[in-house]
């Protein structure tokens, strides 16, 4: 039986991550063809799986070291980021090694330099929220957001946006589905209490640094990355439930 994505070529920046990772596992089975690229290369620890994948060690900051695999592709996933960068955790500079300015935004910058004017589709994996007083996770999505937007207009690249909120799996993360209820509860709270506060008052911007998103399942979250290679989706960003309906029309070609 032909497969969805037979002899597509995908190739998933952050390749090792939890995002990237399973948006390879079910890219093969759809029958792609996967190229897998982060900093460690191929995993350590063989599966069967990582066994069909072409392993690529590489740093997404010199991009153009794997350019060739990037523009003989048919869709390039953008995957790195950090919730917690290490301006933070370690003190570091804003746009240092793992910061949010690195990691989340520059990344993605160097990547996409090596897709102007090809027709290759890149999706980036974006954000709804940001945690508490960490705005930088958000704002340095956005910034990637606006930047490849532009060029569309232009029309030198062909971009998907992905926005997902907190992503929750039963099969790879269990922890992540009571969560995910826990989330949802504050978020009924959250938004009702945002109604009763001054948005611009002390308390109403120190309240609104705990606002979240709905959550979304993992496997939607996959399937709309891959769904661009079916369905239309150059130019268009894309929130929790346009994900879920994306997702959902992409399983039904199968």
């Amino acid at each position: 039986m032909l497969k969805p994505l037979n002899g597509k070529v995908i190739t998933v920046i952050g390749s090792s991550g939890y995002v990237g990772s399973n948006v390879i596992k079910n890219a093969l089975q759809y029958g792609a063809i996967v190229n897998g690229v982060s900093r460690s290369g191929q995993p350590t620890t063989q599966q069967n799986w990582t066994r069909e994948v072409n392993w690529i060690k590489g740093d997404a900051m010199k991009a153009h070291e794997f350019k060739d695999v990037l523009q003989k592709s048919d869709i390039v996933i953008h995957t790195i980021g950090t919730l917690i960068d290490s301006s933070v955790l370690n003190n570091k500079k804003p746009g240092d090694q793992g910061t949010y300015e690195q990691m989340n935004r520059d990344t993605a910058l160097n990547v996409v330099k090596e897709l102007i004017n090809t027709n290759v589709k890149f999706v980036y994996v974006s954000g709804s929220a940001h945690p508490p007083f960490l705005k930088r996770y958000l704002t340095t999505k956005q910034e990637v957001e606006q930047h490849i937007l532009s060029l569309y207009q232009q029309q030198q690249l062909n971009p998907i946006i992905v926005r997902p909120g907190f992503i929750y799996s039963l099969t790879q993360r269990w922890w992540s589905v009571p969560l995910k209820y826990d989330l949802a509860i504050w978020k009924c709270v959250h938004d009702n209490a945002s109604r009763l506060i001054p948005q611009q008052s002390f308390i109403g911007k120190i309240f609104n640094e705990f606002k979240v998103d709905t959550s979304i399942d993992l496997q939607d979250v996959v399937d709309a990355c891959l769904a661009p290679l079916k369905i239309d989706l150059i130019g268009k960003s894309l929130n929790n439930q346009e994900m879920e309906k994306v997702a959902q029309q992409f399983r039904n070609l199968q």
